[in-house]
């Protein structure tokens, strides 16, 4: 599908804005990641890696039959950019296509082998739910800090505000405060850099 090449292939290039001929969507990637997250030059980060574990992701959608045209093309784009060698410390990343804003986060403790099994479990639950608005899956608590803590959560208002306040609550290590019409947890197997609990009060 055309849809699907393009958005793959300009969201890789990890541009600020990119521009389409007036048939295709206008994609805006935003990089938030702090500058203190990647210290090292292109192509001389270092990939994470460490140990095969399971873990509950928190799942959570409303808006019955909200589905969106370019979601499941956004997501694969968003998914290469996080595969990329490139990016391997890039951490806080939020493309719009239209009225569809979708926010991510994933720590630097995270391994490059982990993001397709999280992506393709939200996508293929999206898929089954017919829903999107109000999406968001995370990995987070328990100990977690910012390095350990993944997220993804999907708006279709048009309206970045939420989706952005819930993508700083991960930058600072914490869970997002959402809810939604189905909520469950996904069970996903990634690979990620030994877990340091915190203290728990």
């Amino acid at each position: 599908m055309i849809h699907s090449f393009l958005l793959s292939a300009f969201l890789t290039l990890a541009a600020v804005v990119h521009s389409y001929p007036a048939q295709y969507p206008k994609v805006t990637v935003h990089d938030l990641t702090s500058r203190s997250a990647v210290q090292l030059a292109p192509r001389q980060e270092v990939c994470p890696f460490g140990d095969q574990s399971t873990v509950s992701f928190e799942f959570h959608a409303s808006g019955a039959n909200s589905t969106h045209e370019f979601v499941q093309d956004a997501l694969q784009g968003l998914e290469s950019y996080f595969e990329e060698p490139d990016n391997c410390l890039k951490e806080m990343i939020t493309i719009n296509v239209f009225d569809l804003t979708i926010a991510s986060f994933i720590g630097k403790g995270v391994a490059k082998s982990a993001v397709k099994p999280i992506f393709s479990q939200l996508k293929e639950k999206i898929s089954s739910l017919s829903m999107v608005h109000g999406t968001t899956l995370q990995l987070c608590g328990n100990g977690r800090t910012s390095e350990h803590t993944i997220g993804i959560t999907i708006d279709t208002s048009g309206d970045a505000t939420a989706t952005e306040k819930i993508q700083r609550a991960w930058g600072r290590g914490e869970c997002a405060g959402v809810s939604g019409l189905v909520t469950s947890t996904l069970q996903i197997s990634i690979e990620e850099a030994a877990v340091t609990k915190t203290n728990q009060v």
